[in-house]
């Protein structure tokens, strides 16, 4: 038996023209076609497209799919063939190894026999009158059933992933025989349902692939369709138009995302997101000012034209909040119609991190029947950029929100966090108190006026100790999301998900709100590449976060094991 290796061609470059035919050959494992079908056969537009392409290409050799013909319907009964008789060019069938197919069918065989004899005895059964609800029945065509699902995708294996590799390495070892040509151009006869696989595998092998396709018409006077008797004179005044659509149409560009980092050094954690997310490729730019992301995005855009462009995502991080926002809006005033791409905003996940915390927060507090999110008094315990974008999608919601600064070493504090509650309500058109913290005492005055705390602090700082939650004597939701030891929050862990940590205390710990940062931030970068919604920042992050807590149609966990029951059980399916 022949050995199936795909493997490139040396010292030679190869050009491979795919021409789509009008119909799927057919082609059957275990059992042969029972009669041909007088359409499976190439239609005169077809031959003659097939005729004007060899005689204006210089075509080294042609190839074709077998299918179920035999040599004799392949060579002298295919009209096909006849073109490239006339024009000398050597025309070979490529199909899996005979062998092979052999090998696999008669593993097929055998579960297809055994499928068979489950159909036997329940159809056995059902002519005794066996109850439609009796055990052995149903156990039966439950087996039956897992057969034939696995009957079809052995079939669907064969036909497609097998044989193609057979066919593509047919037309790679005709190509080597070819002596004496450094280039040389094959043209390839395919079904539609192989012109995709039989492409990439050859791209794959360093190919030259173009694809051709042909689009018909059938024009006539006579409007109506004609009776039998009058079949040949209206056969006389129809026309058949033929048009070649020819290269790529018809495909999808690749799905191509630009990561636009501000830091000196690209993050990989968003660029693998986004490979996990589907994207075909993910190319990182670093330390990208505002005025980079224009050339970026225009260079990108242009380069890919209209069709091109709708799959192209920009993506723009890195730790500098204020950054990211000049150079997103720096690409949005550099964008015009039909060269647009969606741009994702997600500055060291801080956006992304923020939705989450604020989605989780609020799923909690209605799951537990302790009110909404939006009648509570918040306090957001850091001013970095997490912190700041939950305060503002908080303080959108309703909620009374303190932004709380709580470097002890800042000598202005209670100047810096003003300054930034006065910056949000500039940017963002929100109201938020900036609250200086800096020792335990402090801490606790926040601890007290607070429904929900949300800790955004520094990875591996304390931030609120048991002493502290000692003096609160309130109802409290508090969530952190430092995971790096020492926690935000003395006694938290991070897997806690509404945990009663105190009489009175819940905390949700960071991989909780880890979780669901990682699916919503997952949820962007898939809905970026097929949504027209232009820009995706904390204000699309947040709805997407509670669509992403709903509960799911099917729940996880429904496995179940049903055990045959002996005769004379009382039991019931």
């Amino acid at each position: 038996m022949e050995t199936l290796e795909l493997k490139p061609l040396t010292k030679k470059k190869l050009n491979a023209l795919i021409i789509e035919k009008e119909y799927n050959e057919p082609f059957q494992i275990a059992k042969p076609t029972s009669a041909s079908n007088p359409l499976f056969k190439p239609s005169i537009g077809f031959f003659k497209f097939v005729e004007t392409v060899v005689s204006k290409v210089k075509v080294d050799f042609a190839a074709e799919e077998l299918g179920m013909r035999s040599p004799k319907e392949f060579y002298e009964d295919n009209i096909v063939a006849q073109v490239f008789q006339k024009s000398n060019i050597p025309y070979f069938p490529v199909e899996i190894d005979e062998n092979a197919k052999n090998y696999v069918a008669t593993a097929l065989d055998k579960k297809i026999e055994l499928r068979d004899q489950v159909v036997k005895a329940v159809d056995a059964l059902s002519k005794k009158n066996v109850n439609d609800g009796s055990m052995e029945k149903e156990y039966l065509i439950a087996y039956g059933q897992s057969l034939q699902s696995e009957i079809e995708e052995q079939e669907t294996e064969l036909n497609f992933a097998i044989r193609e590799s057979w066919m593509a390495m047919g037309i790679m070892n005709h190509a080597r025989e070819i002596q004496g040509k450094e280039e040389i151009t094959c043209l390839f006869i395919c079904s539609p349902n192989h012109v995709a696989g039989i492409k990439q595998l050859l791209e794959q092998l360093n190919v030259k692939v173009e694809v051709a396709k042909l689009s018909k018409k059938v024009i006539s006077a006579t409007a109506e369709v004609p009776s039998a008797s009058e079949l040949n004179n209206w056969l006389q005044s129809i026309q058949v138009q033929v048009k070649p659509v020819i290269g790529k149409a018809g495909e999808n560009p690749p799905y191509l995302l630009f990561y636009l980092d501000t830091d000196t050094k690209a993050s990989p954690f968003d660029i693998c997101m986004a490979y996990d997310a589907g994207y075909d490729a993910v190319i990182p730019y670093e330390n990208v000012t505002a005025e980079d992301s224009k050339t970026v995005a225009l260079d990108a855009l242009l380069s890919r034209g209209p069709k091109g462009a709708k799959n192209t995502v920009f993506m723009i991080g890195g730790k500098n909040a204020e950054r990211a926002e000049e150079v997103l809006e720096a690409m949005k005033n550099v964008m015009f119609p039909p060269f647009k791409g969606n741009i994702i905003i997600d500055p060291a996940g801080a956006y992304t991190t923020a939705a989450a915390m604020v989605a989780k927060a609020e799923n909690a507090l209605l799951t537990n029947k302790l009110g909404e999110l939006k009648d509570k008094t918040c306090a957001i315990m850091g001013t970095g950029a997490v912190g700041q974008i939950a305060a503002v999608l908080l303080a959108k919601m309703g909620c009374p929100v303190m932004i709380v600064s709580l470097n002890p070493k800042r000598v202005d504090g209670k100047e810096h966090v003003e300054g930034i509650a006065k910056l949000l309500a500039k940017d963002h058109g929100v109201q938020v108190q900036g609250i200086f913290a800096p020792n335990a005492a402090t801490k606790i005055e926040v601890l007290k006026k607070a429904d929900v705390i949300m800790c955004a602090g520094i990875r591996g700082v304390r931030i609120i100790d048991k002493s502290m939650l000692d003096e609160v004597k309130h109802m409290k939701v508090i969530l952190d999301i430092n995971a790096v030891p020492p926690l935000g929050v003395e006694g938290i862990d991070q897997k806690d998900d509404m945990r009663e940590m105190l009489p009175g205390i819940f905390t949700i710990g960071a991989l909780a709100v880890g979780e669901l940062k990682h699916k919503l931030e997952k949820e962007i970068l898939r809905e970026a590449k097929s949504s027209g919604k232009d820009i995706y920042n904390y204000n699309v992050a947040l709805p997407l976060a509670r669509k992403l807590l709903e509960k799911d149609l099917f729940p996880a966990k429904m496995a179940l094991t049903l055990n045959y029951a002996s005769k004379g059980s009382n039991e019931k399916p």
